[in-house]
């Protein structure tokens, strides 16, 4: 699932190219993208003519306000991403579009997605705050919300910290690969409850995560699987992980082998040895 870099990068890359543009009509075939068949059916009489004034980020959601007063709202879950259709250039990147924004100035802007858990909401602007505040959703990580002693008291739980920073009710965001990244970085192992980090150890884990995550949106996030930039090409912190997906690969720190173990249904890896519970 795209995570907060995936999708910072997405929103500054739109920015450039969506943001002013009126919009003509738009496209899908795929009513499980809107939040009713009533929004399916009607989603291009609902949105034409209206501009995109600006295009903003809440954890992983996209944000796209419109001149009328209202906001898309998008998230990408599993496997979706957006494309400009000048940055298609293979059969595979055309093969899963699910729906296309066309603006008047002659552009398309495509939204790819193989398992089609993509969501799309029209909100009034004026609304938008209880909108999160239904899903319970926390600060965003990289807000000047989230501040150090907020993420102390968020993280202060009863469970697993792997399992803490994946919540988005906790810190939002954060998924996978940051939060293995980012626990590496600290030297925490993924198992420590929340409630147990030494007020120096959680204060550790949120400027390796803020670190973290920084660096990934400067490499355009990770393309480990579906992800593209809008343009189509890749990511590339893939190439920086430490510890996801480098199960028995030396640490860079040690060199102990990587392990990876199920913590409440998602895998963590870890150095055994750098990050003993």
């Amino acid at each position: 699932m795209p995570e907060l870099p995936e999708v910072e990068t997405v929103v500054r890359a739109l920015r450039k190219t969506a943001v002013g543009a009126a919009i003509l009509a738009v496209k899908s075939d795929t009513h499980q993208l809107f939040e009713s068949r009533k929004i399916f059916k009607s989603i291009s009489s609902l949105l034409q003519g209206d501009s995109i004034t600006s295009i903003g980020r809440r954890g992983k959601y996209i944000l796209f306000y419109l001149s009328s007063g209202r906001v898309l709202v998008a998230h990408m879950k599993m496997t979706g991403h957006f494309l400009l259709e000048s940055g298609i250039k293979n059969y595979e990147l055309r093969k899963y579009i699910r729906a296309e924004i066309n603006f008047t100035n002659g552009t398309k802007l495509l939204f790819s997605d193989v398992r089609k858990f993509g969501r799309f909401w029209i909100v009034p602007k004026e609304k938008l705050d209880e909108f999160f505040s239904q899903r319970k959703l926390a600060h965003d990580a990289l807000s000047p919300l989230c501040t150090k002693e907020y993420f102390r008291s968020q993280i202060k739980r009863n469970r697993a910290v792997k399992t803490l920073l994946l919540d988005q009710t906790c810190v939002a965001g954060v998924g996978n690969i940051y939060a293995d990244e980012a626990l590496w970085l600290a030297r925490i192992n993924p198992n420590k409850k929340g409630n147990r980090l030494t007020r120096a150890e959680a204060g550790r884990l949120y400027e390796a995560l803020q670190h973290i995550l920084k660096e990934g949106i400067k490499a355009g996030g990770a393309s480990t699987k579906d992800y593209r930039r809008p343009d189509g090409s890749r990511g590339y912190f893939q190439m920086q992980r430490a510890a996801y997906g480098r199960e028995n690969e030396p640490c860079r720190r040690c060199q102990t082998k990587i392990t990876r173990q199920v913590i409440a249904q998602r895998s963590a890896h870890f150095c055994l040895k750098c990050q003993a519970a």
